[in-house]
């Protein structure tokens, strides 16, 4: 099982761009989708599609009234984002109601076409998060952190044969956050879509489906490059260098390929190297290839064969190897990289290879062996030597006021850089105060926990016209680090509500 990645190369192809300037034309969106993302929340997200480029400086304003009534329109609100988040207690949500979105761009308008719904009947929840899988034999099982009960359904297919339809296992209803697909075949490449709604109402959603690929450290990467741009009146060949097999310096050698595709299998390393064009008259200058590394967001993997993996790998750089390095800002590989002999197990290796590594830095490291033939990485692992707590807080903490009401406020923010985050990040934590008007006073603080895979977040049960302190930090194992702070003010309830009580 391998991942596909294909490349095309472009010293050999002389390409002209024309680009053609129009008037911008305002497009009508598309009927806005509205939900809440659990059962008990109060904000209600309505958004709808659009043609992003042509339309990036509209502006979008939100429009609801009871549906079959003569009574007049009340907008939600407007903003210059492709949804709006709407309290429950400003929007009718237990009858049938039209909601439609209008786009303004200059002196141009455009309505579009209604959504009739009764809109606490909708709940669509967030995609699984963080998402593992594990495999046996033929078997693999999905797992995920938010343990709700929750209907779920998976969809596969042989990622080999892109024409192959999907097969879709039948929804199940879930009470923990694990599933199985059985009798899966060894030797192919998946690709899974999973996707779960509520039970609990009567018009749930299914959340965007979630893409993950199936493979066990082997990558089939493909290249691609153009004719030359002039007339050639005799056969043109190819000669390529590729370093493929990141254990040894040396590279790989094809030469004479007569087509402009090649396909090999390599690892998740690099893979760089050189192509010339030459006939019997000539040849071209080298034109340089470079396929980066396939770097994961996550603490470890590994892929077990069928068979089990001996312990102790092969001695010697032909058969096996452990390359190592700092990845500073999650992405990059560094030019220069280290490389071990497995002359025994990984964990003895790694134990030797720690005492080089600073501290507070993120290290990634591949395992490498031959595989009937095929190089594959055996094992890709971000680590730190020592975790400390992040040295920054995160940037950009921001409260927009049009996502601010009278009990809720959306909470946005930029994730912390890699080399502040000094460890993997658990999570994010956001705690708020109430303060009276006139600061005399505050009110005990409450907390809650992000996760650090997310840059937003909303919270809730607020009190209507009151001023509020915001905190957030980014946590690791070894605990938070420096705070960030707002001060945002809720709405006041409308004169109308107040005179009701």
């Amino acid at each position: 099982m391998e991942t596909k990645e294909h490349w095309f190369l472009q010293g050999f192809l002389l390409l002209a761009m024309v680009i053609i300037a129009q008037g911008a034309t305002i497009k009508c969106p598309f009927s806005p989708l509205c939900y809440k993302k659990t059962e008990s929340a109060t904000i209600y997200t309505c958004e709808w599609e659009t043609e992003s480029e042509s339309m990036k400086n509209a502006t979008y304003e939100l429009f609801y009234s009871r549906s079959n009534s003569a009574a007049s329109r009340t907008s939600l609100g407007s903003s210059r984002k492709s949804y709006i988040c709407v309290q429950d207690n400003t929007v009718l949500n237990k009858v049938l109601v039209d909601i439609w979105v209008v786009t303004y761009m200059g002196n141009e308008s455009c309505q579009s076409l209604n959504t009739t719904v009764t809109l606490s009947e909708r709940v669509k929840y967030e995609a699984p998060q963080h998402m593992s899988m594990a495999r046996s034999s033929s078997n693999l099982t999905l797992s995920w952190d938010n343990k709700k009960d929750a209907v779920i359904e998976v969809k596969f297919r042989r990622l080999e044969e892109t024409s192959e339809t999907w097969t879709c296992s039948k929804p199940v209803f879930v009470c923990t956050a694990m599933v199985t697909l059985e009798n899966l075949q060894n030797v192919s490449v998946y690709q899974l879509q999973v996707r779960q709604m509520s039970k609990h109402v009567k018009h749930p959603l299914w959340n965007e489906d979630m893409f993950l690929d199936f493979n066990n450290g082997t990558r089939l990467l493909k290249l691609t490059w153009g004719t030359p741009p002039y007339p050639v009146s005799m056969q043109v060949n190819y000669n390529l260098s590729l370093h493929i097999w990141p254990c040894l310096l040396k590279r790989k050698n094809f030469t004479i390929v007569t087509t402009t595709v090649f396909s090999v299998y390599v690892t998740y390393s690099a893979v760089s190297g050189d192509i010339i064009a030459f006939n019997k008259v000539g040849k071209s200058s080298p034109t340089h290839i470079l396929v980066p590394a396939k770097h994961i967001s996550f603490p470890c993997k590994s892929w077990p064969n069928d068979r089990l993996i001996p312990l102790k790998y092969a001695h010697g750089f032909m058969k096996s190897c452990l390359e190592w390095y700092k990845s500073t800002d999650g992405e990059t590989r560094p030019e220069k990289v280290n490389r071990s002999k497995l002359n025994g197990t990984v964990k003895k290796k790694l134990k030797h290879v720690r005492k080089k590594m600073d501290d507070y830095v993120r290290y990634y490291y591949l395992v490498h062996k031959q595989t009937d033939g095929k190089p594959q990485s055996t094992e890709t692992c971000l680590m730190y030597k020592k975790e400390g707590a992040p040295s920054k807080a995160p940037d950009h903490f921001t409260a927009p006021i049009l996502n601010v009401t009278t009990n809720s406020a959306m909470l946005h923010w930029k994730p912390i850089p890699v080399p502040d985050q000094r460890g993997f990040l658990t999570h994010y934590e956001i705690c708020y105060t109430r303060r009276s008007q006139n600061n005399e006073s505050q009110f005990e603080s409450e907390c809650h926990k992000s996760f650090a895979s997310k840059t937003e977040y909303l919270v809730q049960n607020l009190t209507p016209g009151s001023i509020y302190n915001i905190h957030l930090a980014g946590a690791t194992a070894a605990g938070s680090g420096p705070t960030t702070t707002i001060e945002i003010t809720t709405k006041p309830l409308p004169q109308s509500v107040i005179g009701r009580n």
